[in-house]
């Protein structure tokens, strides 16, 4: 892979997570909360939604796919930003969301872990666009998922 296409990748989930983080805003306007990006560029989740004392209250993630929501009956993400979930969910609790968005029917949908309810497969994925490896992952039905409406 060259880096112009990592370069590439780099600004097509830059420029959707912008779009998300405005949505976000208008999400929590009302609210005590603030929405913040992770400041540390290998964090798990893009956003953190902290409230009037900085705890972290809610994390998102954001996968940008290239496709329809329709195009798979499940979408996936990386194992270790479950395992990210669980861990801090341990240590301060909080809520913590998947967010796809699908940019072929721009559809935002999300998935919130829970964890006292299973409601995912454990599994393998890759991104065959990069040439990657095979990695763990987490696969969600579309059909549990929740579809956010924005404009």
């Amino acid at each position: 892979m060259t880096i112009y296409a990592n370069q590439e990748d780099l600004k097509f989930g830059l420029k959707h997570e912008a779009i998300i983080k405005e949505m976000l805003d208008d999400m929590y306007s009302d609210t005590n909360y603030k929405v913040e990006y992770h400041s540390w560029k290998f964090s798990s989740f893009d956003f953190k939604i902290v409230d009037e004392n900085n705890n972290i209250v809610h994390e998102y993630e954001l996968k940008t796919r290239r496709i329809k929501s329709t195009t798979y009956p499940t979408l996936m993400f990386g194992e270790t930003k479950l395992n990210y979930a669980q861990s801090q969910y341990k240590k301060r609790g909080g809520r913590f969301s998947v967010l796809w968005y699908c940019i072929n029917d721009k559809k935002l949908l999300e998935w919130e872990w829970n964890p006292n309810i299973k409601d995912y497969e454990n599994g393998y994925g890759q991104n065959k666009v990069r040439h990657e490896k095979e990695k763990k992952c987490i696969h969600v039905s579309t059909d549990i998922m929740t579809e956010i409406i924005y404009e």
